[in-house]
Parts: C-alpha cells; sequence; structure tokens
C-alpha cells in the first residue's frame, strides 16, 4: 500500500484539464485558423472592410474558447480538488479522501496512466481522468508508486522515468 497526501494546486489541475480536453481544445484553435481564410479572401475581394473584421473577430474567439473552457473547468472542480487530498494505492484500487468526499477506484475501472509533468493521470477513458499530484513525492516513493502502476499493467515499466515525472 502506498499512501500520501497532496495540497491544491491550480495549475496543475489547469495542466490535467487540458491534457484531458486537448483534441476539443485543438479543434477550436483549428477553426480560428480556417476563419482566417475567408477573412484573407474578404480583404482582398471586399471593398469593405468590415467584412474580414468580422470573420478575424469570430478567429479571435474560436482562440479564447479554450482558454475559457479550462478555466472554467477549474472552477468547477476546484471545490474537490482546492483541498488537500489524501491518497492511497492499494491492491483493491486508488483511494481518495478529504474534508469533502471519500472514493475508491477499483483498478478495474482505469483504462491507463499517463504521466504528465508533476501528475498522473488515471484513466477511466478518454475523458474521464482522474489527476494525482506526485511533484511532493520522495524520489523512493515515486519510483514505489511507478513500479506499483506497472505492475498492474496500467503504466509500461520503464516507459518514463521517474526522475522525468516531476
Amino acid at each position: 500500500m502506498i499512501s500520501f497526501e497532496t495540497q491544491p494546486d491550480r495549475r496543475l489541475l489547469a495542466v490535467a484539464l487540458r491534457r484531458t480536453m486537448r483534441a476539443a481544445l485543438r479543434l477550436f484553435a483549428a477553426c480560428g485558423f480556417i476563419l482566417l481564410l475567408p477573412a484573407a479572401v474578404a480583404l482582398l475581394l471586399s471593398d469593405e472592410p468590415v467584412v474580414a473584421v468580422g470573420w478575424l473577430l469570430g478567429a479571435v474567439i474560436f482562440w479564447a474558447v479554450p482558454s475559457l473552457l479550462v478555466r472554467g473547468g477549474v472552477r468547477a472542480s476546484w471545490k474537490l480538488y482546492g483541498i488537500p487530498i489524501a491518497w492511497q494505492f492499494s491492491d483493491e484500487g486508488v483511494r481518495m479522501g478529504s474534508a469533502l468526499m471519500e472514493s475508491l477506484i477499483r483498478w478495474e475501472a482505469l483504462e491507463s496512466v499517463e504521466p504528465i509533468p508533476g501528475q498522473l493521470l488515471l484513466k477511466v477513458n478518454r475523458q474521464q481522468v482522474i489527476p494525482v499530484p506526485i511533484a511532493g513525492l520522495t524520489p523512493s516513493d515515486l519510483d514505489t508508486l511507478v513500479g506499483f502502476l506497472g505492475g498492474r499493467g496500467l503504466l509500461p515499466a520503464g516507459a518514463l522515468p521517474p526522475a522525468r515525472l516531476h
């Protein structure tokens, strides 16, 4: 059994949300770039630059949406993730507990674990993840955790050196 407590970190939560929603966020950014084409055509072929400004405004809105989505996601999740959380990894599963909740995710519910800087994303599916901050773990605790997850087939052994997780 591996136990540790994490402190709230808005930046890490935002990084986890960005990683989880990256396909949708990239789509919004791509749409913004696509709107540059009609803006350029309107500038070249139209006598009224107002039309091009409209297309450019649409592009700017598409580029702003990802930031707004992540900020809203952090705000919506902060009630549960904005307090210290105790984590426990055991043969039973992953238990997370705080002053507001107690939860157990059994190993069968997890598809994989994705290491990103400073945290592990426990993936239930492509859109549902549980971010676990690991930046405060000692190297030996991190080795133990990575080995434990690798033994469960959720994190390939040696796929990422533990030092790179910080």
